[in-house]
């Protein structure tokens, strides 16, 4: 009997431990930073948490990077080129041998001009006009010194940014030059173009952003809008260029209107949009030995 009492009181006692245990851990939650120190050894450094990302695949209707191996960059003529071709090609290397400059300084204002048109919900044309603005980074007049001492670059903030000017005569209604005192100015009306959103997908207008920095439909993807479909229509765009006797880019002017028509959403209410406006950016340029 009392063997009996013993062993009972013994199981209730390993039930009692392993219940209690039971619980605590329970209280813990879950966590993966698992301790296999075991007693009475030193503990390691805390481990520092671990984040797992996934890159984004790149969409081949994105922006186009620079194909530096395929651009060939050389000086601009130091005298006006005659036919458009050369034209074109002259308004490239005038850009691009700028954007290798290691010491020059830059004056640049960008504005944008824009007239909201119906916009249903109507409550949507701040984010309209705020996601058009995220696109067109407009600024003041701003002057950037660039040496080895700058985080700026020429190639940042020349258009296009980040990728060298490579501009198709496809793309040009007309390009002349024009013989000056101090050089030459080049004058380039391009193409219409447009760029899209199609069923959630977007394209660029391909010749525009080759020249300069035009608006990427994915920028639209901000402030609550979710364009489905979008079509922005660039037209009447024009590029003027001074060249000097050396070949050297100086100054260079962007006018670009554009119209644009959005359907999708608004957080959870239906979008449609319609905007018109001009993307005018100036840049001067004087060069340092």
């Amino acid at each position: 009997m009392s063997k009996n009492i013993k062993t009972t009181a013994l199981v209730l006692v390993l039930l009692l431990a392993f219940l209690c245990g039971f619980g605590m851990g329970k209280n813990r939650g879950f966590n993966l930073n698992y301790n296999t120190n075991p007693t009475g050894t030193t503990a390691p450094a805390e481990a520092k948490p671990v984040t797992i990302t996934t890159e984004p695949q790149a969409d081949s209707t994105d922006k186009p990077a620079a194909d530096t191996a395929k651009i060939e960059v050389k000086p601009a003529p130091k005298k006006a080129p005659t036919t458009p071709k050369d034209v074109v090609a002259a308004y490239n290397n005038a850009v691009n041998t700028a954007k290798q400059r290691e010491k020059l300084t830059i004056v640049k204002t960008r504005t944008l001009d824009l007239t909201p048109g119906d916009t249903k919900p109507s409550m949507a044309k701040g984010a309209v006009k705020s996601a058009l603005e995220k696109a067109v980074q407009p600024l003041d007049e701003t002057t950037f010194t660039v040496d080895k001492d700058s985080e700026q670059t020429a190639e940042a903030l020349l258009s296009p940014v980040d990728r060298l000017a490579n501009l198709k005569l496809k793309g040009v209604a007309a390009a002349k030059a024009k013989k000056t005192d101090t050089g030459y100015t080049i004058t380039i009306k391009l193409n219409n173009e447009n760029a899209r959103i199609k069923n959630g997908k977007p394209t660029v207008a391909k010749q525009h952003t080759a020249a300069l920095t035009a608006i990427d439909p994915t920028e639209m993807k901000a402030f609550g809008l979710k364009p489905q479909n979008m079509k922005l229509q660039f037209s009447g765009g024009v590029i003027k260029a001074t060249i000097d006797r050396k070949g050297r880019l100086t100054s260079c002017q962007y006018t670009l209107p554009f119209t644009g028509k959005v359907t999708g959403k608004y957080f959870f209410f239906a979008l449609n949009t319609a905007f018109e406006g001009k993307i005018t950016e100036n840049v001067e340029l004087t060069y340092t030995k």
